[in-house]
This record gives C-alpha cells, structure tokens and sequence, in this order.
C-alpha cells in the first residue's frame, strides 16, 4: 500500500482535488464557489418615484410658535397667541391649506403633498373635526411624524361630474394645535382658516399630505378620495412645482 507521503506531489494534488470534487459534485476536476449577492436596500416606497425634492422645499421663516418660560412677549404677540394665526382665502374660495407649501407630488398619488419643513397647516373650510392624533397613518417608519386631522366639511365641494368633497385628511403632522380622540361624541370645529398644526415628515420628505376624501366615504380605499391633480384643479387650478401664496404678516 502506497502512503501519501510516497507518492509525487503533482499526483498528490490530482488526486486530492478529485476527492474534493467528489464530495462536492464538481465537474471537470474544478472546484467552483457560488456567491448571492444580495440586492441593496432602500426606504423608498415602491408606489412612489425616486428622487430627492428637498430642493423644493420652499424658504419660509420658521414658525413662531409658544414663548419660552419667563420670555418677554410684546402686546402684539399677545394678540397673536390668543386668536392664533390664520390663512387668507385663495381665488376659488376655500383657504390656503399650508401658506408657501410647494406642490411637490406625483400622478396618481392618493392627494397633494406640499413640501414644507414644519410649516404652519391650516383648515380649507369650515367643519367638524372627526379626530386630531396619532394613528391613522400606515408611514410608521423610522423619522415619520404619524399625526393627523380629519375634518367633516359644513359645505360639501360639488365637482363637475356630481361627486362632492366631504372630507379634508391633513397627514403626516409635526405637531398640532389642539388634540381630538376619534369617536368623541362633541366633536370639535373649526372655522375656515384657522391653524391646524405643522408639517411633518414621511417617507424621508418633510411635506403635508392633503386627501379629499368623497361622498362621505372615509375608508380610503381606491376611489374614495381625489388624486394628486384632482386636488390641484380644486385649489383654484394650483400647478405642480409651484407654491401656494405666502402666510400673510398683517
């Protein structure tokens, strides 16, 4: 019987490699390695397109909101924090819902996204608040803000085509300017107008996600709600990659 160590080294090799190939189900006397490369990740949703818009974001002053403790707060500002900020009526007749926001969506989305970092938000129309938390929103992801309002409008939006707009979803919020569990018997109203909330963040993109929602059908489910250009045609016609005016100073 012939050792390993008697036999000639290139022998050696061959027969070594064949016992592996063997074992391993190799064909041709190779020895063969199969690397998966995983695909890359992202956080970017597949129903929404790629691409950084914070270049959008319009140049707003920050939002003045409550005085420190022990602050100095001029009579002016008194005034101010006891009515609350406002937003003046566009052309069509409902209010700018975020003064400055940026008209930064895309076709086919489920509403409008307004490009604004913590951007003060405001009521289109009169009506009742259905509630004003957190929890209605499925952008739970990490640096998502998930509050939200729903308000029941008091004048239902006619469209051309018979449908009405009964509902304002404002989603994504920062913060907001009072609090409304859903199914609270006295719900709360609000005037045309009157100060909501900041914008958030969602899906990586400081923005306000505004839904109108129809014929009283709050589910969301598809065709229950306007889509992106639908919204753009009731806020007076307002067009993609533009802003809505400016929060008046006076």
């Amino acid at each position: 019987m012939l050792f390993p160590k008697m036999l000639p080294a290139a022998l050696l090799v061959f027969l070594t490699s064949s016992a592996l190939c063997c074992l391993l189900g190799c064909s041709n006397n190779t020895v063969s390695a199969r690397v998966e490369r995983a695909e890359p990740m992202t956080d970017v949703a597949p129903d929404r397109p790629d691409g950084d818009i914070a270049a959008y974001l319009p140049a707003i002053e920050p939002f003045e909101g409550p005085p420190a403790s022990g602050e100095n707060v001029s009579e002016e500002r008194e005034v101010a924090l006891a009515t609350g900020p406002s937003s003046d009526a566009l052309s069509c007749g409902l209010h700018n819902p975020m003064p400055g926001g940026f008209a930064a969506g895309y076709a086919a989305d489920t509403g409008l996204d307004l490009a604004g970092m913590k951007t003060p938000v405001f009521a289109l129309a009169s009506g009742n608040v259905d509630y004003a938390e957190s929890g209605h929103s499925l952008w739970t992801g990490r640096g998502d803000t998930d509050l939200a309002v729903r308000i029941e409008l008091d004048e239902p939006i006619v469209l051309a085509d018979g449908r009405k707009v009964t509902h304002a979803w404002y989603a994504h919020l920062y913060e907001l300017a009072f609090e409304q569990e859903e199914g609270v018997v006295k719900r709360r109203r609000v005037a045309a107008g009157e100060y909501l909330g900041l914008s958030g963040r969602a899906n990586g993109m400081w923005h306000l996600h505004l839904g109108l929602l129809l014929d009283g059908d709050t589910t969301q489910r598809w065709g229950s709600f306007l889509l992106e250009d639908e919204v753009r045609s009731v806020l007076c016609g307002l067009k993609t990659k533009t802003r809505l005016p400016a929060l008046s100073r006076s």
